[in-house]
């Protein structure tokens, strides 16, 4: 079958050569058109009934998303400040993207006379008069609806909070905001006192991923290029193996983002990494070509019948190290996240299709350039330092055999050890560095200004003015009392604090009368009198669907999980029996979901790929010993990985989940080369320990130079601007290192053992 296929390429190359050329120019459109995709949405699974939940609440109650701009200075209430905050209000309201802004100027303000109350701006015209903004000032620490939600308890930090249109459909719409916003900023910095603006929310965290990614895409790509060019000159020395290898990479690359486009994904915090792991992995196959090829004295033989003896010894053992990492990453099909699964998917298409293009692109070049005198050369593989190492390596292994096993047996027991204090995390905040603006801004808005993250509890009732009957307005201030006891809630909003602020000013604004209305008429009296919008952000026009926020300085899901399982109990137990629907729900309640979907994915996918991957290897070679000695040097890496992980405080999030399922598909292929050598040896008759000395000699060097490449590789993935993709990197080009000493170490070693 090789034959006719080498047949194939040697009597059609141009034909074969114009198809591949016209596939890579449409799968370089595709890859143009790919979305970017960074919304907290897309990372819970599309029939989530929380997230069906969530969307219908966002319908009734607006984004919880609103963005907020923070700001500090101990003169905020003077009348030059004040016409700034009002100025910039106008010009944000005149923004078309925005919904509404509530600030210092504007926030509705309840005033109160005998039996009377009227709403209006906090701020209607700024007076000039010392008195009257001293005046202004103390309304506003006095307002609980004011202090402490956009203005400071010290009343030297405000905000301006702004909500925005809904856009389900408009990609640009976050982008777009966020540069006008700037923009406004920017215009008007020079007359503002404070430092710096604060600007911080979801919108801003899913902005800023998403040019994060663009940036790091910009980088890794041309550092990668240079990259694998520069360690493929140093290890093959000759121009046409890498020119040929940099055009295998790059056509494979176009295709691979072609599939992930194709299966519906776009460039997401976990697809962002497919490109630099797809050139990795695909320049392993073009070494393990050009390493067999340029054995071989080209003086005397034609180039391309050199390279068909090279497919023909090279075709299986390729074949099965793509079909094995195609499967680990085709493992996680089966994760609930569906960036992973489109990672998973892309990424099993691309190791395919690397097979394939390895195994055409190569021969063809050879082809091309079959008269070429630097590839007739004779190989000087024997004189590189590579092959030095190996064979030292070779030698000492059968003296050492035990020590190594001892050392494996202490690695694993301190990994155990380590895995056990691994965490679960899924804080996006800390995606970003903490240098980064990202980062400053959000810990300032949480320090100085109650944090920007909700969370969001509904409560639906079966009639019209259920939230007007005063049992019903005790069961939401049960809740909110219960969340204002937990740390790190700073501020809880709902209907309730509107009407104990109405019925405070109705009488007059006496402090004794801060509290609900004693009767639903009162209610119904009270919510007819009132004349503005914010109290509608937090109940129906029916009165029968009422919304409770809870702004939270919290970040952590490994916290907020007990927040929220805290206080679904108390709701379990306390109002039970209200009558009332109560569920919790926001972005902060999706995102802290998926700390039990990363578990559930890394332990369905790990499992899935060890099947399958072994299955396949059981049946290829033939031998249930052999078969599952290959379990071990693929299960240590994936153990010392998490132990490290665990060591280190790297957390398990949506970045890192998919580590292992990546690194037993890819770990593996250095296993099959060494054992199908391994197989090959014994057929002539060898040792066990002869067999294996002669397999680390013959197969060190290509195993070793695929795993220095795929270790520097990943870690260009350092250089990241995001933690998660920068700690993807490190772990990975760790596993490599690990997965190397596994094959061509620990491996023999416990091989030997055997008489």
């Amino acid at each position: 079958m090789v034959n006719k296929y080498c047949d194939l390429l040697f009597k059609y190359p141009k034909y074969i050569l114009s198809i591949i050329i016209i596939i890579t120019i449409g799968g370089a459109f595709l890859y143009s058109k790919l979305p970017v995709e960074t919304s907290v949405e897309s990372l819970i699974i599309e029939d989530d009934p929380d997230l069906i939940f969530y969307n219908t609440y966002k319908e009734q109650f607006g984004e919880d998303e609103f963005l907020v701009i923070a700001f500090s200075d101990p003169d905020l209430f003077t009348p030059s400040f004040l016409k700034l905050i009002q100025n910039l209000t106008e010009e944000f309201e005149a923004i078309e993207e925005v919904k509404e802004v509530t600030s210092l100027t504007n926030v509705e303000n309840i005033i109160g006379s005998e039996n009377d109350f009227v709403v209006e701006p906090l701020v209607e015209e700024v007076p000039d008069n010392p008195a009257a903004i001293e005046i202004i000032k103390q309304r506003a620490l006095n307002n609980p609806l004011i202090n402490g939600n956009i203005l400071s308890d010290d009343a030297n930090t405000a905000l301006f909070v702004i909500r925005t249109q809904s856009h389900p459909e408009d990609e640009t719409y976050d982008a777009r905001l966020i540069n006008k916003i700037k923009q406004v900023l920017e215009n008007q910095q020079k007359k503002f006192r404070p430092e710096k603006f604060h600007l911080a929310g979801w919108l801003v965290t899913d902005v800023n991923m998403s040019g994060y990614m663009n940036k790091d895409m910009a980088k890794f790509m041309p550092l990668t290029y240079l990259f694998i060019t520069g360690l493929l000159f140093f290890l093959l020395r000759n121009f046409w193996a890498v020119f040929l290898s940099i055009i295998n990479v790059s056509i494979c690359l176009l295709w691979t983002m072609a599939v992930l486009y194709m299966t519906g994904g776009a460039i997401s915090p976990m697809t962002a990494i497919l490109p630099p792991l797809i050139m990795a992995l695909t320049v392993s196959d073009s070494i393990h070509i050009f390493t067999e090829f340029l054995k071989k004295d080209g003086s005397k033989t034609e180039l391309p019948l050199l390279m068909r003896k090279t497919i023909q010894h090279l075709a299986v053992p390729c074949f099965l190290t793509s079909l094995t990492t195609a499967a680990g990453f085709a493992s996680l099909y089966v994760s609930d996240i569906p960036p992973i699964r489109h990672f998973g998917l892309a990424a099993a298409g691309g190791m395919m299709i690397e097979f394939f293009l390895s195994m055409t692109i190569i021969p063809i070049g050879i082809f091309f350039v079959r008269n070429s005198k630097s590839l007739k050369k004779a190989s000087r593989q024997q004189s590189t330092w590579i092959y030095r190492i190996t064979s030292q390596i070779a030698q000492i292994i059968p003296k050492a055999k035990f020590f190594i096993c001892g050392i494996s047996i202490l690695l694993i027991a301190l990994s155990i050890w380590g895995a056990l204090n691994l965490k679960v995390e899924t804080n996006l905040i800390e995606y970003f560095r903490k240098s980064s603006p990202v980062y400053q801004d959000a810990m300032f808005v949480d320090k100085n200004a109650g944090g920007v993250n909700t969370l969001e509890v509904s409560f639906q009732g079966k009639d019209i003015d259920t939230f007007l009957m005063p049992e019903n307005l005790e069961s939401i201030e049960t809740v909110a009392q219960h969340l204002r006891n937990m740390p790190e809630i700073e501020q809880v909003t709902s209907i309730n604090d509107f009407l104990k602020q109405m019925n405070k000013s109705f009488h007059n604004e006496n402090p004794d009368y801060y509290r609900l209305p004693d009767s639903k008429s009162m209610a119904a009296q009270y919510l007819l009198l009132y004349g503005g919008d914010e109290l509608y952000n937090f109940i129906d026009t029916e009165y029968r669907w009422a919304r409770l926020s809870a702004r939270v300085t919290e970040h952590s899901s490994e916290k907020l999980k007990v927040y929220i399982e805290d206080l679904n109990e108390f709701i379990k137990e306390n109002l039970n029996n209200s009558g009332l629907e109560i569920r919790i729900t926001g972005k902060t309640y999706l995102v802290n979901k998926l700390v039990k979907s990363i578990v559930d994915s890394q332990v369905k996918s790990l499992s899935l790929a060890f099947l399958i991957i072994f299955g396949v290897l059981l049946i290829v070679f033939r031998s249930f010993s052999i078969g599952l000695i290959s379990i071990i040097p693929n299960t240590l890496p994936i153990l010392f990985n998490i132990g490290l992980m665990g060591i280190v405080g790297i957390p398990l999030n949506t970045a890192t989940a998919i580590i292992s399922a990546v690194a037993i598909g890819i770990a593996v292929d250095d296993t099959i080369h060494f054992l199908n050598q391994y197989q090959l040896e014994k057929k002539t008759g060898s040792s066990i320990n002869n067999a294996c000395i002669a397999s680390i000699v013959k197969k060190g060097v290509p195993i070793m130079t695929t795993s220095l490449i795929l270790i520097g590789g990943f870690g260009i993935l350092v250089l990241s601007s995001f933690v998660p993709t920068a700690q993807f990197g490190f772990l990975c080009s760790v596993i490599m290192l690990f997965a190397l000493t596994s094959d061509i170490v620990i491996l023999p070693a416990i091989m030997m053992l055997k008489k």
